[in-house]
């Protein structure tokens, strides 16, 4: 009987492949109050840094040499918020503001900074139309500011991808709401194997929406950023699909008792920013997270 030679080194092939895929989701791990080991000082590597603005939400994202400030809570904590960028190495400039949704504890410090000079970006981003009419007025003072400073403002579309250093970003909300919470954008990062979902502020509709309507290989992700400060616990479901391996919630502990007894009893590890920074780095297999007590009050 003869052997298709071609068709076995072919299986062979595949079977190797799928070895070694196998081994790699085994090996990486997700290692909770440890430092990134010394070797990874010359690995390229993406970072995320949850700024400790209590009830806030406001991160820092660096990769492949690119920054993006992902909100920047209240206007009244944008000296704050300034203090902390410097301390990051930022003092005066990062490459994209990303903006979830006009609401003064995610845009307010943002705005603020760019009136008075103190940081400059070469775009802001955002999924909202520049003269959205918001209640509040914050989407209209903040296009202000930034036309006046020569920033750029560039509207996503629902489903943008974006290569941002080296890592994938998916831009996506849901039409299902009608407030801005509802509408507020979703941002997935992908870095070789390894992810982050962050939530912004997803209420219960646009969660629906997203369990029923995304795939699982969008929902998937590593680090969870629990939707909406933790207000309230997320569908089930939902939950189980994005099956994280840590999460960290944009406010205090005693704020969000729901949220805390959903992800004890799914025993996912998790923090709350108003205790201090919590930095987060992946070499895209890895991922070694840490919280330092320093909350910006």
């Amino acid at each position: 009987m003869k052997t298709n030679r071609k068709s076995f080194a072919a299986r062979a092939a595949a079977l190797a492949l799928a070895l070694v895929c196998a081994l790699s989701a085994a090996c990486a791990a997700t290692y909770i109050n440890q430092d990134p080991p010394a070797s990874w000082a010359d690995k390229d590597v993406l970072k995320l840094t949850a700024i400790p603005i209590p009830y806030n939400d406001a991160a820092l994202l660096e990769v492949g040499g690119r920054s993006m400030l992902i909100d920047g809570g209240f206007c009244g904590r944008c000296e704050d918020l300034r203090n902390e960028l410097t301390r990051l190495g930022y003092p005066d400039h990062v490459n994209i503001f990303f903006n979830t949704h006009p609401h003064d504890d995610h845009i307010g410090a943002v705005a603020y900074m760019v009136r008075y000079g103190w940081m400059t970006a070469d775009a802001f981003v955002s999924s909202f139309p520049r003269t959205f009419p918001d209640e509040d007025g914050w989407q209209e003072t903040t296009v202000g500011y930034l036309d006046a400073a020569g920033i750029p403002y560039i509207r996503l579309k629902n489903g943008t991808a974006m290569d941002f250093g080296g890592a994938q970003l998916d831009f996506f909300w849901s039409t299902k709401g009608g407030d801005i919470n509802s509408r507020s954008c979703q941002l997935k990062i992908t870095f070789g194997e390894r992810s982050v979902l962050m939530m912004a502020d997803a209420t219960k509709v646009a969660m629906e929406d997203f369990n029923k309507n995304l795939s699982p290989e969008m929902l998937k992700a590593d680090i969870l950023k629990y939707p909406h400060h933790g207000y309230i616990a997320m569908p089930g479901d939902l939950l189980k699909k994005i099956a994280p391996d840590y999460a960290y919630i944009t406010n205090k502990q005693s704020g969000t008792p729901d949220a805390n007894k959903q992800l004890k009893q799914r025993k996912i590890p998790f923090n709350h920013t108003t205790v201090g920074p919590i930095v987060m780095v992946t070499d895209g297999v890895d991922w070694y997270i840490r919280q330092t007590e320093g909350a910006l009050w």
